[in-house]
């Protein structure tokens, strides 16, 4: 991250901001939409945190930890937003689990880029089913996990956004990849 651009994002410039969070609206976006389960409820979200993130920036000490404060941000807004919404059920249709690089590294035909009807249909149907049963974690799981597993946070990262233990992070990042298993093996996906 360059150092300039952030301090003159600190001390109120709008454009070095704007230059400085553009980089991260594909993250915070894609966090907020593993968190919520949601592309309306992720769009509001992301638009959130930004605001947030614009007003308190003066919170962050150091240009090397603007990431894991940034997701400090994105976690407390979606758990925000899980404890409002708590008794609604809600259910994503959206489509597109995982990243472009993560689906064409995988061996799977289902999973590359194959434009088949077939492959377009199961890929949907297990992308559906995958969030689901990442939404069907308990909330600090289901962060966890997004912030791990899916945003590629390191442990230390992940300790710092959310101030707890490094060994917290790997004891529930451990239950929470074992809850995902078993959900994942009710629905049929693993077996």
């Amino acid at each position: 991250m360059n150092e300039i651009l952030f301090k003159k994002a600190q001390n109120g410039d709008i454009e070095a901001f704007e230059t400085l969070i553009k980089s991260y609206e594909k993250l915070i976006y894609n966090a907020a939409y593993r968190i919520l389960g949601n592309a309306e409820d992720a769009e509001d979200a992301s638009q959130e945190v930004i605001l947030k993130a614009y007003k308190s920036l003066s919170a962050c000490k150091a240009p090397e930890a603007f990431k894991s404060w940034l997701f400090r941000i994105i976690n407390n807004t979606c758990i925000d937003e899980l404890r409002k919404r708590k008794g609604k059920t809600t259910v994503s249709l959206d489509i597109g689990f995982g990243s472009e690089e993560s689906d064409s590294r995988t061996e799977n035909p289902v999973l590359r880029d194959e434009t088949t009807p077939e492959s377009e249909f199961i890929r949907n149907d297990l992308n559906k089913n995958i969030q689901n049963a990442i939404n069907s974690l308990p909330p600090d799981y289901k962060t966890i996990i997004v912030m791990r597993d899916i945003s590629g946070l390191s442990y230390e990262d992940i300790a710092s956004a959310l101030l707890i233990n490094v060994g917290t992070v790997k004891s529930r990042i451990a239950r929470g990849r074992k809850k995902l298993r078993e959900e994942l093996i009710n629905i049929g996906i693993f077996s």
